[in-house]
């Protein structure tokens, strides 16, 4: 087997635009450009609250062109903050202004718009309104605008969708996706997150159509009587809590509705043909996930907010947390008992616990900028994991986190082309392609590596005073910061150096560290020293610019796999030294990084690599190694051999032991490479055989038959 190993090794050697929100990390990976620059609204006007008319027109417009399309009324009261201005700007874009009108409220002469308002043809979607005189400071504006916009096929803004029902008919329905830039699209508004107001909707519908928005159904009135609209219904709505435009939802639809048999705040809408057999998992689950993200939290679920949530069959995003009315992709919210597998429902639970999560984080409290948005998706992929285990405790979704969150964003953040968490945003295509795994994956590792390093319950007392301090408001990372380290244990962060140094530095780079573990077996002193990490080696090593908590794990006391105490810290461009590590013998093995709680890969020296393949190899002492960390020994060697940084020979050589493996993670692991370095050989024949002689020799898997 050893000599099959090195010809494979040796072989081995000599071979080697403004779009629709990704609510899960599809989008690209890459440097976005600086926050809101000359693409951000001015602060000098604030809105306080919206009022919005819309009546869509679907199949039976009155007339063909007014087919899909919507008449639109907003009245948005703004105030006057800061400097004086002649000039109002916000956002507007792929509708025709019909009429726009200014008045002071207060002011005897209330009129103050004039000249031709312009929505700019550039991707700033700035509409910009002149005025007669200087705007002061504290002056209260109503601004009235009349317009149509399209029900477009771009699944964004307010967009036009369909299916077909049992009947083989085709149903139009009408459905917002506003995050992060397509309000805009639905109504004129100042289309940033930090700016926040309240919203009261009326929305127009034919007969044999229904309306559902964020808040509850105010009344219904017969007031559209006329010619064209005979039996329309006005639907007006409660008015809103203070929230960011990107919140604000709305479909018009003919969905079933079934509600919760004894919470009466939630409730989920889907095609009539699905409400009796696959909306009861979801409907009993979401109670039991909203009681326990506000135990988590200590931070009550806003009581003016109802829990609805709709499946849509075409969506752009996997699912939207719009405050009180989520938006799903169906397979992500509809489970059939005989027909859906078992998958769909372990998605089905962790994708509406992120979507109740962000209730808090993003709904409740909301970045500033999008260049933060990992303070929303890195919260929310967290919860998704760690919250929704406690509700179904048979999936196993703590190893789940590992196999789809971190093993991933681990790869591809080792490129050169990453980017880092916080980001420049200056537009509506890069303020989308922040919805990456970046924000996702990387964001929930840096948060369980918080709360793993504080401890559960000084993390929590924090994130109550960061919920509650910044309530209905808008936050950056620094708020974060503050409300944490009020509640950090002492001796926890390295001395005289702060939770935001710390963090920072690993927000605000890119990439990741690669932790060297050298040790000298004479003295029982070990070396730790940081560089960055690339997929591909570079001549010269980049310095690690992190604080990184060091975890280690001795042979002797590998029950220390599931704790979580940091020996020292490996600062920035620094060697830290151990000495006499608890009583650690020459020939016994030494694992950093227990449980993957840390944001890093890990090489050793050659002797220590081999005490620990001895150990997966034995037949006592590979399981005293966590499941976790036998996929990590898997997963990071064969990153560091991919990568030059070690030898495919010592790669290979953990996954000798996994004929004796039962777990599913380090297999899953080990199959990704091995799929990897199948990929690699196709071409190379005498490889290709050698590599598949040596799995099929080991049991591992038998290959194609067609196979070269």
């Amino acid at each position: 087997m050893h000599h099959l190993l090195c010809i494979l090794f040796a072989a081995l050697q000599a071979t080697l635009l403004v779009g629709s929100p990704i609510e899960g990390p599809n989008a690209p990976l890459l440097a976005a450009p600086l926050a809101g620059g000359e693409y951000a609204l001015p602060t000098s006007i604030i809105p306080q609250t919206y009022e919005i008319w819309i009546t869509p027109h679907f199949e039976n417009a009155p007339v063909d062109s007014k087919q899909f399309t919507f008449d639109g009324t907003v009245e948005i009261t703004a105030e006057v903050s800061r400097a004086a201005t002649k000039i109002i700007q916000l956002h507007a874009y792929d509708m025709e202004l019909i009429s726009v009108v200014v008045t002071k409220i207060g002011d005897p002469l209330p009129t103050v718009s004039i000249g031709r308002p312009l929505i700019t043809r550039d991707d700033k979607h700035f509409l910009n309104i002149p005025v007669i005189s200087r705007l002061n400071v504290g002056d209260l504006l109503n601004i009235r605008i009349n317009y149509l916009g399209k029900l477009n096929n771009e699944l964004d803004g307010f967009y036009l969708s369909s299916y077909i029902n049992f009947r083989g008919e085709k149903k139009w329905l009408g459905v917002t996706q506003f995050e992060p830039t397509g309000a805009r699209r639905a109504f004129p508004c100042f289309d940033e997150p930090s700016m926040k107001a309240t919203f009261k909707l009326h929305i127009a519908r034919e007969p044999l159509r229904d309306v559902t928005a964020n808040m509850a159904v105010l009344q219904a009135t017969n007031s559209l009587v006329d010619e064209f609209h005979k039996d329309w219904v006005w639907v007006d709505f409660e008015e809103s809590v203070v929230m960011s435009t990107y919140l604000v939802a709305f479909a018009v639809h003919d969905f079933g509705y079934i509600g919760h048999s004894t919470n009466e705040n939630f409730g989920i809408l889907a095609r009539r043909e699905f409400i009796d057999s696959s909306t009861s998992y979801a409907l009993n689950v979401s109670p039991l996930i909203l009681e326990k993200l506000e135990i988590f939290t200590n931070v009550p679920y806003d009581p003016k907010m109802k829990v609805d949530q709709i499946a849509l069959p075409d969506f752009a995003a996997g699912a939207m947390e719009n405050w009180g009315f989520i938006t799903y992709r169906e397979v992500n919210l509809l489970h059939d008992k005989f027909f859906s597998t078992s998958a769909n429902k372990q998605r089905i639970v962790t994708v509406v616990t992120h979507e109740l999560a962000h209730q808090w984080f993003g709904n409740l409290v909301t970045p500033e900028w999008w260049s933060e948005i990992w303070l929303n998706e890195g919260f929310a992929t967290y919860f998704e994991y760690f919250t929704a285990a406690t509700v179904e405790n048979t999936f196993q979704l703590e190893n789940a986190f590992i196999m789809d969150e971190l093993q991933p964003v681990l790869e591809s953040d080792s490129r050169d082309n990453t980017r880092s968490m916080t980001s420049t945003v200056t537009n509506p295509a890069s303020a989308t392609a922040v919805f990456d795994n970046i924000a996702y994956n990387k964001g929930a590792v840096i948060v369980r590596l918080l709360i793993n390093m504080m401890g559960e319950i000084p993390f929590r007392n924090g994130i109550k005073i960061y919920l509650t301090d910044n309530a209905y408001g808008s936050v950056t990372k620094d708020d974060l910061w503050t409300a944490l380290e009020s509640t950090m244990p002492d001796n926890i962060l390295p001395p005289e150096v702060s939770l935001k140094t710390v963090m920072d530095s690993w927000t605000e780079n890119p990439g990741y560290p690669l932790i060297t573990v050298t040790r000298n077996y004479e003295n029982n002193e070990i070396n730790f020293e940081q560089q960055r990490f690339f997929s591909a080696k570079k001549s010269s090593p980049s310095p690690g610019q992190w604080h990184v908590p060091i975890t280690l794990v001795t042979e002797q006391n590998s029950g220390d796999f599931s704790s979580f105490i940091i020996r020292n810290w490996t600062l920035p461009n620094d060697i830290m030294k151990l000495t006499n590590v608890q009583n650690l013998k020459e020939n016994e093995w030494l694992i950093v990084n227990p449980k993957q709680i840390g944001y890093y890969r890990v090489n050793y020296d050659e002797t220590n690599w081999k005490l620990i393949l001895a150990a997966l190899n034995s037949d006592e002492g590979w399981n005293k190694i966590t499941e976790i960390n036998r996929a990590q020994l898997i997963d990071d060697s064969m990153a560091l051999a991919k990568g030059n940084y070690l030898g495919y020979d010592i790669a290979l050589s953990t996954t000798e032991y996994l004929e004796k493996e039962t777990a599913y993670l380090p297999w899953y692991t080990a199959i990704k490479a091995f799929s990897f370095l199948g990929d690699r050989l196709f071409n190379e024949e005498e490889a290709s055989r050698t590599f598949y002689t040596v799995i099929k020799f080991k049991k591992f898997f038998t290959p194609f038959p067609n196979h070269k």
